[in-house]
């Protein structure tokens, strides 16, 4: 599993522990759905990487954008830290490891294109 599956895979219980903990404090109905469905779609382009990785990385960083954009307004406008903070502060974390992994993934591929066509 490369280290962005493993944030991916946090990021995605964190979604669904959150949504989980927003129905037993306040019996939000819509934190349960959405925090499970944003957790689902996160794990499930951990599982689509395998086949489609520009795919699935973009589908997860479309998830954190929108995440990001839900949140970042009570973060910011009424300073709650708990639980909209949390959730603004980690997906701004996830976007950069995607946009890191990005870079990183993209300069492996120029190597290794480079590589295959020095002669030898």
């Amino acid at each position: 599993m490369s280290w962005l599956n493993g944030v991916l895979l946090l990021y995605s219980i964190l979604n669904i522990v959150m949504g989980f903990l927003g129905y037993a404090e306040k019996h939000s109905i819509p934190s349960v759905i959405a925090g499970t469905a944003a957790g689902m779609i996160v794990l499930g382009s951990v599982a689509w990487s395998k086949t489609s990785p520009r795919n699935a990385r973009i589908t997860a960083l479309l998830v954190t954008f929108l995440l990001m954009g839900r949140f970042a307004s009570k973060t910011f406008s009424e300073n709650k830290l708990y639980p909209d903070g949390i959730m603004f502060v980690s997906s701004l974390a996830v976007a950069l490891c995607l946009v890191a992994g990005h870079i990183i993934g993209m300069r492996a591929k120029k190597a290794r294109d480079s590589e295959e066509t020095k002669p030898h």
